[in-house]
């Protein structure tokens, strides 16, 4: 959630109106509508009033709620990224000791390793372009 829309709730939540709010911060009912639709923002005299007002951080009057949503998804896809990594890399193993024990040419089944390592760029080049769009 964005700043406005924050201090419309809270202010609602309170049973404020705009006016009410305005003389409890001693500032107009424009300047509290005008924060309420984003056309400007309070600046911190008026933050500190509001924390104490609504009995809540400053830290979560600014900071918008998607962007902390958004690391904890980073860390699963994280997570997951590395999950799914080391699978690969233990299927190219596995495969790389079966072919060089079924064919006894443990000096020449390296290629595997370099197939793997090239079929796993490509999967991470795809990662990365569908990440930054």
């Amino acid at each position: 959630m964005m700043l406005p829309s924050k201090l419309r709730d809270l202010r609602k939540k309170n049973g404020l109106s705009q006016k009410e709010l305005a003389e409890k911060l001693m500032t107009t009912q424009a300047k509290v509508a005008s924060w309420e639709n984003g056309d400007s923002v309070p600046d911190i005299s008026y933050i500190a009033k509001l924390t104490v007002l609504y009995d809540v951080s400053a830290d979560y009057l600014l900071k918008d709620d998607k962007q902390e949503g958004q690391t904890i998804m980073d860390r699963q896809n994280t997570k997951r990224l590395g999950r799914i990594n080391s699978i690969y890399w233990t299927i190219v193993i596995a495969v790389y000791l079966l072919a060089s024990i079924a064919t006894g040419r443990w000096s020449t089944s390296w290629v595997l390793f370099i197939l793997g390592g090239a079929i796993w760029l490509i999967g991470a080049g795809f990662h990365w372009i569908n990440s930054t769009k």
